[in-house]
């Protein structure tokens, strides 16, 4: 019998390509980290020294920067989440 050659292709190696809506979303959460640690480090230890003899307003302020920080959090997860699918 004859030897029939098989063409066998050889194994491609996947190279991720980052789409331009990655790239915007990522630029868009930096901008938001930036923006928020800005934010954070300015005002929060002023607001602190206003609130530190009134309980409900440092709880107030807790909730603010942990609304803000959760928010944060939220815009990286679904960043990274979408980039994923």
């Amino acid at each position: 019998m004859p030897e029939i050659l098989r063409a066998i292709s050889t194994p491609v190696e996947y190279v991720p390509i980052l789409s331009s809506r990655f790239a915007l979303r990522f630029a868009g959460c930096l901008l938001l980290t930036s923006l928020d640690a800005g934010v954070i480090s300015a005002f929060g230890p002023a607001l602190y020294r206003v609130s530190a003899d009134h309980p409900s307003w440092l709880a107030g302020l807790a909730l603010l920067f942990a609304t803000m920080l959760g928010s944060l959090l939220r815009v990286w997860m679904l960043t990274f989440r979408g980039r994923s699918r």
